[in-house]
């Protein structure tokens, strides 16, 4: 009877967390207030359109802005503009990952989300 109890509350605590995609006044709102923190990169956003872009190695700065409900960016020296939508994971009511998926190839990238000043 024990090994029945164990999967219903590895489930339980799975579904626990919830995707849910954003719209872009959710995004337009949320990114300047965050750091998205990836294994080795950290993002910064500002209300104005810049972006900054640190991998350890290097730092970049570019732009972003909404298009049809997803984060677009673009970073020189190209000019070309490349859209995510992007998806809060809701655990325990707190935004803590923010999930961005390529919207042409799909592609996802997930990274957790700190307030700015941390």
């Amino acid at each position: 009877m024990r090994w029945l109890l164990i999967p219903a509350v590895l489930f339980a605590s799975v579904s626990h967390a919830q995707e849910r995609r954003l719209t872009g006044d959710e995004i337009a709102t949320l990114l300047p207030d965050i750091i998205a923190i990836g294994e080795t990169t950290r993002q910064t956003f500002e209300s104005g359109g810049h972006t900054d872009f640190d991998d350890g190695r290097r730092r970049a700065v570019g732009r972003w802005r909404i298009q049809n409900d997803s984060y677009c960016s673009t970073w020189p020296p190209g000019n070309s503009w490349r859209c995510y939508h992007v998806l809060l994971d809701d655990r325990d009511d707190e935004p803590d990952l923010i999930i961005w998926i390529d919207t042409e190839l799909g592609d996802r990238t997930v990274n957790t989300i700190l307030p700015k000043g941390q």
